[in-house]
């Protein structure tokens, strides 16, 4: 069940092009596909999530959002 929930390491590797955990966090980023770590310093990443980030039907990211500054000048 987990590897249809999450990528393996083999599929994490191979969508990031980077071997160790920390570079493939980085590219992760870059990517914009979000991550967990495990209590085992393991990096999850969900594959639906990325599907829908390859796919182009992931929802904006709400962290990268710009705020809304004339919403203060009123």
């Amino acid at each position: 069940m987990t590897s249809d929930l999450f990528l393996t390491p083999g599929e994490l590797e191979q969508l990031t092009g980077r071997r160790r955990g920390k570079e493939q966090r980085e590219q992760l980023d870059a990517m914009g596909v979000r991550w967990l770590l495990n209590a085992a310093g393991e990096t999850l990443v969900g594959r639906r999530h990325v599907e829908e980030v390859l796919c182009g039907t992931a929802p904006p990211d709400r962290q990268k959002r710009e705020p809304n500054i004339g919403a203060l000048a009123s």
